[in-house]
């Protein structure tokens, strides 16, 4: 588990979600990858039709919102990847075929996955998860150890982590600030009229109610 990447040509982050809507901590995550691995990109992978998750927002629309938000964080090591939206990844969007998508279309590069606690905890119920372990370095953005219930957290994170490692993982953990962040936080926060500024960017915000999401 090393944190210690020197910077090249050739790194590229991948950060797929739901985004919907993408808000400050998926940025934030997106940023420290950047920054402390040394990428020359990360691409934002919008859910297509996830096996794991039902998505009741328009794919439409929750890319609008990614598409605003990354607009304004003016950062060009940001790219939005459409694949999964696409026709060219098998529905439903499995992360070994979209990873093998990427392969084909990269064939020189090494791949960084982006990924909060709660993916990284059912990562073994994942598709192909020890292919994908062969294929990717998984990169954990971890909230500190603020409480008591965390330091619990922390404890299992660091067995998952380790049974990753027996089966050759390469994990870079990145310790993110202790937002609390969700969302289903902001989505219930807007379904209330309630200003969420201070965690989502404003023009997406605007774009939400415009478009009477998360209305009901």
């Amino acid at each position: 588990m090393s944190n210690n990447f020197e910077a090249s040509i050739g790194k590229i982050g991948l950060f797929g979600g739901v985004f919907d809507p993408v808000h400050r901590a998926h940025i934030q995550m997106a940023k420290m990858a950047a920054d402390q691995l040394r990428l020359e990109s990360v691409r934002w992978i919008p859910a297509g039709n996830p096996v794991h998750k039902e998505i009741d927002t328009p794919a439409r629309h929750r890319l609008n919102m990614l598409q605003i938000a990354l607009k304004n964080l003016k950062d060009e090591r940001m790219v939005i990847d459409h694949r999964e939206l696409s026709n060219g990844i098998p529905k439903p969007s499995y992360t070994c075929e979209t990873i093998k998508s990427f392969m084909k279309d990269f064939p020189k590069k090494k791949f960084f996955w982006i990924l909060g606690e709660d993916q990284f905890l059912k990562f073994k119920s994942w598709k192909n998860w020890k292919w994908l372990l062969g294929n990717l370095i998984l990169v954990l953005c971890r909230r500190p150890e603020d409480n008591v219930e965390k330091k619990k957290s922390f404890g299992y994170l660091s067995e998952v982590i380790k049974s990753l490692e027996q089966y050759g993982g390469k994990i870079v953990v990145l310790d993110v600030s202790p937002d609390s962040v969700s969302s289903s936080y902001i989505r219930d926060f807007i379904r209330k009229r309630q200003d969420p500024l201070d965690i989502l960017d404003k023009e997406v915000y605007e774009y939400a109610k415009k478009n009477n999401l998360y209305s009901n």
